[in-house]
């Protein structure tokens, strides 16, 4: 139900074809039913499209060490679930710590919130094991990549309510052709999920701005994302100054009603209660069904919350901070230099796509004055995600995947400018005298058109290594590396090194494999058939490199001592292999003399 109210309307009202580029339009979110319909119908299909996109693609990426755990401990919180809904077992204290806790600070990977690993655990038990539709990879790889296209989707929307049809198309076109972000959702990972329900309740809470009576969305929607990663806790700060803002705007506009004799107290008073309480069952909303959902979704928190909440936070207010090479330097501690997250998304952008947010931007920043402040609130959603990475003390090992919500402020942002470019260009061409312009869609979709094909292309270029690959800003994977931004992370980059591999494994005997930053993740390359079993991992270190016939280095600043490892006990400098991506070496292979 919901309550009537003017802000109930879209910010977008209808304006005649002729206006000016940049002035709202009447958007097909409010128009006939047939015409809803059939915006719903291109949204649906964009998403749809980016959502087998990335399962097609996935199918060449190597496996991040992080998944080997998070695919181990999914499917045993997946076959927890599936034993409580068939009574197998009840909600025991000793049942809820063998599968989600213990008294170690990792155990049973407790550290993190466990929506996404269900969901992974959940989907290979049942396109996996059940259906057999799918890989044991591709299955539990599946909930990312169904959230990416709902990140188009809710991108798609939010632009349809606010601008219109051709801003909605380029937006979701823009924000689905992202290299890292495509990248990091082919993984059964938290980061690419973490954006899309970041933008999910960043989305809820403007809808449930509009007065209805019981906002639960929001609250639902943030405790769904507080149960996938902690950076959703930075949430509040983005929605908390937005809510104070819209409350100014409301205050300002009632403060001509006011009553002339009232005192200047009593003036304050009344300011000070439409500011705090104007919407105020969105706080609630926040406030408790936020903590509910997070609780209903994590038994671990059943038992003992406070002190389990509180050993959550502490874990990664006190994160090691691993090994990350940026701008030609190993950083592995603080202070960090303020502008990694600044550089690293200039890089880790397609340019055009940075030209057109910046277009974009300027248009926002001229079209204010709306009740909701949308635009204000993507700016703010942007904020809250990428700030705390200015600070020079918090972990940047993950680089652009940390955030990574910051990407659809950006992706509607060049939606927009990319539209009002073409719009501004035909009316440009229209006040020339003697220039007659027809075609306003035509210019559209050549000029929105060529940023998101240059988007798509840098995209296609980035696959399968898309932690090598750097922006044309950057000069490409070869500028990047010569910038000295870090080439891989996690061991992906060892799937392309497989098939070589192969080649020198025995037939019938064991051939041992110094297989480097891709140990944990080789008993799952052999159960996908991707090795042959007499390839058996040699172990770690220099006891692992002397036991081994071949050796993989995966390329990172910090691991150049692994080649000199084997340079020694192979006798030989040179490499049998190398894995490289526009001509950027990535992963080299050695073998011993005598093997």
């Amino acid at each position: 139900m919901t309550e009537a109210s003017p802000d109930a309307m879209p910010d977008a009202v209808g304006a005649p074809a002729s206006a000016a580029p940049g002035a709202a339009r009447s958007s097909p979110a409010a128009g006939p039913p047939a015409r809803r319909r059939t915006a719903w119908l291109v949204g649906a299909t964009l998403a749809l499209a980016a959502a087998a996109a990335v399962v097609i693609l996935q199918r060449d990426v190597g496996i991040a060490r992080d998944e080997v755990v998070y695919l181990q401990n999914g499917a045993r919180y997946a076959d927890w679930w599936i034993g409580v809904a068939t009574l197998q077992h009840g909600l025991g204290r000793d049942s809820i710590t063998r599968t989600f806790g213990g008294p170690g600070a990792t155990d049973n990977n407790r550290e993190h919130p466990p929506v996404m690993k269900t969901l992974f655990g959940l989907s290979g038990r049942l396109f996996h094991d059940k259906l057999g539709l799918a890989s044991e990879l591709t299955a539990a790889r599946l909930p990312a990549a169904v959230l990416y296209g709902v990140a188009v989707l809710l991108v798609y929307l939010w632009v349809l309510e606010l601008w219109g049809l051709a801003e909605a198309i380029v937006a979701a076109l823009m924000c689905a052709a992202l290299p890292r972000a495509m990248f990091h959702a082919q993984l059964a990972c938290f980061d690419a999920p973490t954006m899309t329900l970041w933008l999910a309740t960043v989305y809820a809470y403007l809808r449930a701005l509009d007065g209805r009576r019981w906002p639960w969305q929001v609250g639902v929607v943030w405790g769904l994302a507080l149960g996938t990663k902690h950076t959703a806790l930075l949430l509040p700060l983005a929605l908390g100054a937005h809510y104070v803002l819209v409350g100014v705007i409301r205050a300002r506009e009632r403060a001509p009603g006011t009553d002339p004799g009232a005192s200047r107290r009593a003036r304050g008073v009344a300011f000070a209660r439409t500011v705090i309480g104007h919407r105020w069952r969105v706080l609630v909303s926040l406030a408790v069904l936020g903590p509910v959902t997070l609780l209903a979704v994590w038994p671990w928190l059943w038992i003992d919350p406070v002190h389990h909440v509180r050993d959550w936070l502490a874990f990664h207010l006190g994160h090691v901070h691993y090994n990350y090479e940026y701008l030609g330097r190993n950083w592995n501690a603080p202070p960090f230099p303020w502008h990694v997250a600044l550089v690293t998304t200039l890089f880790t952008v397609p340019t055009a796509t940075l030209a057109a947010a910046v277009v974009g931007a300027g248009v926002w920043i001229a079209r204010r004055g709306q009740p909701r402040a949308p635009h204000a609130l993507l700016a703010l959603s942007a904020a809250a995600s990428i700030g705390p990475f200015f600070l020079g003390s918090t972990p940047i090992f993950g680089a652009e995947k940390h955030w990574m919500p910051v990407l659809p402020t950006i992706g509607i942002a060049a939606g927009v400018g990319a539209v009002w470019a073409a719009r501004a260009a035909v009316s440009s061409l229209a006040g020339m005298r003697g220039v007659a312009v027809r075609g306003t869609g035509v210019a559209i979709t050549g000029v929105a058109g060529a940023m998101v094909l240059a988007a798509g292309i840098e995209t296609e270029v980035a696959e399968s290594y898309a932690l090598t690959w750097y922006s044309a800003l950057a000069g490409g994977a070869p500028g990047g590396a010569d910038l000295g931004m870090n080439r891989q992370f996690w061991g992906v980059a060892m799937r392309g090194v497989l098939p070589v591999l192969a080649a020198e494994a025995r037939p019938d005997a064991p051939t041992y494999v110094y297989t480097h930053d891709a140990s944990p993740a080789w008993g799952l390359y052999q159960r996908a058939d991707l090795v042959p079993r007499t390839l058996l991992d040699a172990g770690w270190e220099q006891a692992g490199i002397d036991r081994s016939d071949l050796a993989v280095v995966i390329h990172e600043r910090h691991f150049n001592r692994h080649d000199y490892l084997i340079w020694r006990s192979y006798g030989t400098v040179q490499p049998v292999f190398v894995l490289r991506t526009a001509g950027v070496p990535i992963v080299s292979m050695y073998r011993r003399r005598n093997h």
